[in-house]
């Protein structure tokens, strides 16, 4: 086949040739997980990875990706690392790798990673990856940090490997530097391996259609997803549609505020008026407010389409430099998502007026809550491990949300018997919390109750990161709000972006957050109150109370 755009204009195998680019990330996926060292990437799957054009667009991107990871590697790429690093100063076997925020995801713990593919002695593409390292020195993963410095070791875009041999002295840095060195280091050499997957994959790609490179390929998939976005764009009406809301924050509120400007066929994402950034952990870097924005909008204007750089390129956002979701370079970071997470549902709520039957409800899951468990064992070597607990998703139009999920996150979490393995703890209960949704026409998705004990002979340390705990998830379209959530420790409340010391045998308690409703109330099925019922999802109680409903199980509970 020759090396020209217009092999690419027939429709069917431009399909079979995009759905084979994203199967290459999707192999490097499996690569990654399946030899990752530490939980948080091998079971929540907390990386991704994305084949990069020759310019560090976009192409295609694993299936099960973080939305965050949709904007931040192409963006490092483009404007830090081929500057940095232009394709003639390259060899074969290159790595190149930042943990730098300001470069990548926002946070010291994510490494952000990009290997050049050549053929023929060019470069034609990059693989790329950003994966969660389980630990990255300074305090623990937490949200008490005062400034970038107390939250990690940083270091700039660096060879790890030159010409394919690694580059120790930078690895012995790393490795001298954090506390679970074997894990950290076993995770960047499944990120290197992940990266050759792609690398191989593309080049026995390129042989089988004759391909010199993949540009024409890439400027077809990158023109006709833009030509989608712009086409959704257009059938909204054009105008300035506002929201805001309010978190808990860290020792004070914060207020989210964004104006979404609809022009004929191009979104801009106005934060003005948001809080300024504050002393800790919560500050949201601007690559990581943008990938939140593009994925809310995403979801509502074409969520079929695979991620790529056209599917992006006609929406931008913008935030006040000193703002929550704009700070400074030197302010700490490491717990952004506690801020980022909740753009879309904040996007959502400013949109709720133009597609009503789009958006849906606040959800739990956003953030993220998180348990960083770390101390010694009894034999006196160090462990460290964190796990997540999601809250409910929001409602939308036609479903009920659904429980215990992440969203705009699909972190998973790390199943119970190997988070106990790696942490001296006993899971004691993970419940549904009845009632936890917020009421609608449809209900948001339940929280969830989770006990866990120290079992070790060493007090463990537990660095949390939560949210709505005093601000709930709000319902859309007339919905109600979730259920706030809760930290304790043997019955006594707990500060939830703090430190708690758990002595043996002592219990953490956590009850996250229901989400938010859509619609109102009143236009709930009866079918539907009577399922949850049945299934113990709401109390008769709440159903009287709540719904009104007259049926016998309401009747009973008088």
């Amino acid at each position: 086949m020759s090396n020209t755009a217009t092999d690419f204009n027939d429709p069917i195998n431009l399909q079979v040739m995009w759905n084979r680019l994203i199967f290459i990330a999707d192999q490097a996926d499996n690569v990654l997980g399946k030899t990752a060292f530490s939980p948080i990437v091998r079971e929540n799957h907390d990386y991704v990875t994305v084949l990069l054009d020759s310019k560090g667009r976009a192409l295609a991107q694993c299936t099960w990706s973080i939305p965050v990871f949709i904007t931040s590697l192409p963006a490092a790429a483009q404007k830090y690392f081929l500057p940095k690093f232009p394709a003639e100063t390259l060899a074969e076997g290159d790595v190149l790798a930042t943990n730098d925020p300001e470069i990548g995801t926002g946070h010291l713990p994510d490494v952000t990673m990009i290997t050049p593919i050549f053929k023929n002695g060019k470069v034609v593409a990059y693989a790329g990856s950003i994966a969660h390292l389980p630990d990255i020195g300074g305090a623990p993963l937490h949200a008490e940090a005062s400034d970038i410095f107390e939250e990690g070791i940083r270091f700039p875009i660096v060879k790890l490997h030159k010409a394919g041999v690694p580059n120790q002295d930078v690895l012995d840095i790393i490795a001298a530097s954090v506390r679970l060195p074997t894990e950290v280091q076993g995770d960047l050499e499944s990120m290197i391996a992940a990266n050759n997957v792609m690398g191989r994959e593309l080049v026995k790609f390129l042989d089988e259609y004759g391909l010199d490179d993949i540009d024409g390929l890439a400027e077809a998939i990158h023109s006709r997803s833009e030509a989608q976005t712009r086409k959704a764009i257009k059938a909204w009406p054009n105008g300035r549609y506002s929201a805001q809301m309010t978190l808990d924050g860290y020792e004070t509120d914060i207020t989210l505020k964004a104006t979404v400007i609809v022009g004929d066929d191009s979104i801009h994402v106005d934060y003005a008026g948001t809080s300024d950034q504050v002393l800790h952990s919560i500050n949201c870097r601007t690559n990581y407010r943008y990938a939140h924005s593009v994925y809310a909008l995403k979801c509502l204007l074409d969520p079929d389409t695979p991620n790529n750089e056209g599917c992006i390129t006609p929406i931008t956002d913008e935030a006040p430099l000193g703002s929550v979701l704009n700070p400074e370079q030197w302010t700490a970071g490491n717990s952004r998502n506690l801020i980022g997470h909740a753009i879309p549902s904040l996007i959502f709520r400013a949109l709720e007026g133009v597609v009503p039957d789009k958006v849906m409800g606040d959800s739990g899951g956003a953030p993220i809550w998180a348990a960083n468990c770390v101390g010694r064992r009894d034999d006196g070597s160090q462990y460290g491990s964190v796990q997540n607990f999601h809250g409910g998703q929001g409602a939308r139009a036609e479903f009920d949300g659904l429980d215990t999920l992440s969203f705009p996150s699909n972190c998973k979490v790390t199943a119970i018997e190997m988070f106990e393995i790696a942490v001296p703890v006993l899971m004691e209960r993970k419940e549904l919390i009845a009632d936890s949704g917020g009421a609608g026409k449809y209900r948001g998705g339940l929280g969830q109750r989770a006990i866990l004990r120290n079992l070790g002979r060493s007090a463990m340390n537990i660095y949390l990161a939560s949210e709505r705990v005093r601000h709930p998830c709000f319902g859309v379209v007339d919905g109600q709000d979730g259920a706030p959530g809760k930290v304790s420790k043997e019955g006594r409340p707990q500060f939830p972006k703090g430190k708690v010391v758990l002595k043996t045998g002592e219990r953490l308690e956590v009850e996250t957050p229901g989400g938010g409703g859509w619609g109102k109330v009143s236009e709930r099925p009866a079918a539907l109150i009577e399922q949850d019922l049945a299934e113990g999802l709401i109390t008769p109680r709440a159903a009287k109370l709540i719904y009104g409903y007259k049926g016998a199980a309401a009747v009973a509970a008088e």
